[in-house]
C-alpha cells in the first residue's frame, strides 16, 4: 500500500515583507532601466565622437556642402 504523505505548507508571507519586497524589486528595475539608458548615451556619444550631427541641408552654411557658387 502506498501512503500519501501531505505537503508541507507553506508560511504566511507577511504583508508588510511582500510590500517592502515589491518595493525594493521595483527600486532595482528603474535602477536598471536608468543604467540601460546611460549606457545608450555612452555609446551614442562615442560613436558621434562627442559632436552632434547635423544635416548638411538644414545646416548654418544651408547646403554649402553640395554647391559653392563662390568657389
Amino acid at each position: 500500500m502506498c501512503l500519501s504523505r501531505p505537503s508541507p505548507s507553506t508560511p504566511a508571507v507577511d504583508p508588510d515583507v511582500k510590500i517592502e519586497r515589491e518595493n525594493q524589486e521595483a527600486a532595482e528595475t528603474k535602477k536598471k532601466a536608468e543604467a540601460k539608458k546611460k549606457q545608450l548615451e555612452d555609446t551614442v556619444t562615442k560613436k558621434r565622437g562627442g559632436a552632434g550631427s547635423s544635416s548638411l541641408l538644414t545646416s548654418t552654411s544651408g547646403g554649402i556642402g553640395y554647391y559653392n557658387e563662390t568657389l
